[in-house]
C-alpha cells in the first residue's frame, strides 16, 4: 500500500512540474518526485527481503521443531541411564580411580542434548533476523558477537518491539548459555569435557584440559539447560511469530 501510494504522490508532482506556474515551485515538485520514487524504489526492496524471509521461514521452522524433538529425545535417555552413569563414577571411586565417570551411553546422552541444545540457542540470531533484517541472510557473521547483538537490538528497537530487545540482551548475558557455550565449544574444538563422580554427585571437569572436577553439577546444569534456558529461547521466538508475515 506504501509503495503504491508513494507513486500515486509522485505522479501528482510529476504533473506541477511539468504544468504552469512558478519556476522555483515546479523544480521542487519534481525534486520532491524524484525522491517519491526513489523511497518506492526502497519499499519494493524491502518487499523482495520480506518475501525472501517467508520462503526461508519454511525449513527453518521445520528445522527448529526437529531440533526440539532431538534435544528432548537425548534429554529423555539421559534420565533413563542417569543411574547408570553415577554407578559407574561410584564403582572407579571403589576401586582406587578418580571417579571418572566413563559410561558411555550416559555421556553420549549427556553431550548429544548439549550440542543440540546449543545448536537450537546458536540458530537464534539468524532466525530473528529473518524478521528484523538488520543483516543480510546470507551473511556467516550473524551470531552471539556483539556487533549482531547491538544491530539485533536496534533493529527491534526501531520496530517498537522493545520487549524482544531486552530479552535478547538479557539472553546473551545469561550466565547458564555462558555455561553451555564454553562446554559445548570445548568438546567441538578441543576435548569432551570429563565427568567425574564426587562428593556424592556427578560433576563436569573444568574445560582447561586437566581431569580436575568443578563445581557444575551435571544433573542440576541439564535440569536447567531444559527448564530455563530453552524457554527463553522459545519465548523469544514466539515474541517474533506473534508479528511476522504469514506466506
Amino acid at each position: 500500500m506504501r509503495h503504491a501510494e508513494l507513486l500515486v504522490e509522485a505522479d501528482v508532482l510529476r504533473r506541477k512540474r511539468g504544468g504552469d506556474g512558478d519556476a522555483d515551485a515546479r523544480r521542487n515538485a519534481g525534486l520532491e518526485a524524484t525522491r517519491l520514487k526513489r523511497d518506492a524504489l526502497n519499499v519494493v526492496a524491502e518487499i523482495a527481503k520480506i518475501n525472501r524471509a517467508i520462503e526461508l521461514l519454511g525449513p527453518i521452522t521445520e528445522s527448529i521443531n526437529s531440533r526440539l524433538n532431538i534435544v528432548h529425545y537425548h534429554y529423555k535417555n539421559w534420565k533413563d541411564v542417569k543411574e547408570t552413569g553415577t554407578y559407574a563414577g561410584k564403582l572407579s571411586e571403589r576401586l582406587g580411580g578418580n571417579g571418572h565417570v566413563n559410561a558411555i551411553k550416559y555421556n553420549a546422552e549427556v553431550i548429544a542434548f548439549l550440542q543440540n541444545a546449543h545448536a537450537l540457542c546458536d540458530s537464534l540470531p539468524y532466525v530473528l533476523n529473518l524478521y528484523l533484517r538488520v543483516v543480510s541472510f546470507d551473511s556467516r557473521s550473524i551470531g552471539w558477537t556483539q556487533q549482531s547483538i547491538e544491530l539485533l537490538e536496534t533493529g527491534a528497537r526501531n520496530l517498537g518491539e522493545n520487549l524482544l530487545a531486552d530479552r535478547l540482551v538479557a539472553f546473551s548475558k545469561q550466565p547458564l548459555f555462558s555455561k553451555l557455550q564454553d562446554i559445548v565449544n570445548c568438546a567441538k574444538h578441543k576435548h569432551l569435557v570429563p565427568i567425574f563422580y564426587a562428593n556424592g554427585r556427578t560433576v563436569f571437569a573444568e574445560s582447561d584440559g586437566e581431569w580436575k572436577a568443578s563445581e557444575t553439577d551435571v544433573h542440576e546444569f541439564m535440569v536447567a539447560v531444559d527448564n530455563v534456558l530453552l524457554p527463553l529461547v522459545l519465548d523469544m521466538l514466539r515474541l517474533t511469530s506473534q508479528h511476522c508475515p504469514s506466506s
